[in-house]
């Protein structure tokens, strides 16, 4: 039903596209408010003169940037597919960039087709915040004990419920799949890296939140395992701002 949703004549096109999430109420189309999908729509419609949906193979929350978001769309036949990207990145606004467009098999679908999804969270941990990183890092002025992070990291490896840390469509399952949970140091900066089949709403930064909590030595590293068998529905940490969280890469 998706897919017969968006197959007006024209080749199904994929796209890479980058975005500052800041400005965004997320990727979603929503009632009202700047959406990234509203945008990429609304450039589609004034290059094409008709309606175009776009698929996100992620739902990014308000605030979370993406240098690897791919999306699916039929344009049709009014631009040829070689002049589409920079025609596309034109009509565009500075916050959104379409990195390539190439021409997918004509039943892709950047969502139920993706397999991993790859996001990173950046955290500046030192005593005096940087102003020109407000917008893509959080300041964690005290220090973090990242070898108790990396240890808790380890127990989301597989298959859990991950309720404790995001919150599921209503109706749906909140088992997921992790294939890499990585926290790294460099200096100052704290990365965490995590690979899922999936994420929850608000998963990857109720992670986070509750990795800086071990960290911050406010909770014991098997404090996640606890959570992932405890069932909960809800998010049972403290939530990580969404300005650290990008989507980076997604794979078919």
């Amino acid at each position: 039903m998706c897919q017969d949703a968006i197959r007006p004549a024209g080749p199904n096109v994929r796209a890479l596209v980058e975005y500052d999430g800041s400005g965004f109420l997320g990727f979603q189309k929503q009632p009202s408010g700047r959406t990234v999908q509203g945008e990429l729509e609304k450039a589609l419609r004034g290059l094409t003169g008709r309606p175009v949906r776009v698929i996100g193979a992620g739902r990014t929350d308000a605030g979370v940037h993406a240098t690897g978001q791919v999306v699916n769309f039929r344009p049709g036949p009014e631009l040829p597919l070689e002049r589409l990207a920079s025609a596309l990145d034109r009509a565009l606004p500075a916050d959104i960039a379409v990195r390539s467009v190439e021409r997918a098999d004509d039943t892709f679908h950047a969502r139920y087709d993706a397999k991993w999804r790859t996001y990173e969270y950046t955290i500046r941990n030192a005593p005096v915040r940087r102003a020109l990183e407000w917008r893509f890092v959080w300041h964690v002025p005290q220090l973090l004990d990242v070898s108790e992070m990396r240890l808790a990291a380890g127990a989301l490896i597989g298959t859990h419920h991950f309720g404790a840390f995001g919150t599921p469509e209503r109706g749906r399952s909140a088992v997921r799949e992790m294939l890499r949970a990585e926290v790294l140091a460099d200096g100052e900066i704290v990365l965490i890296r995590l690979t899922a089949n999936a994420f929850l709403r608000h998963m990857a930064r109720g992670i986070v939140g509750a990795l800086v909590e071990v960290g911050l030595r406010r909770t014991a590293p098997d404090g996640l395992a606890r959570a992932l068998d405890s069932d909960a529905d809800h998010p049972l940490f403290p939530m990580a701002p969404p300005q650290g969280l990008c989507l980076v890469e997604v794979e078919y």
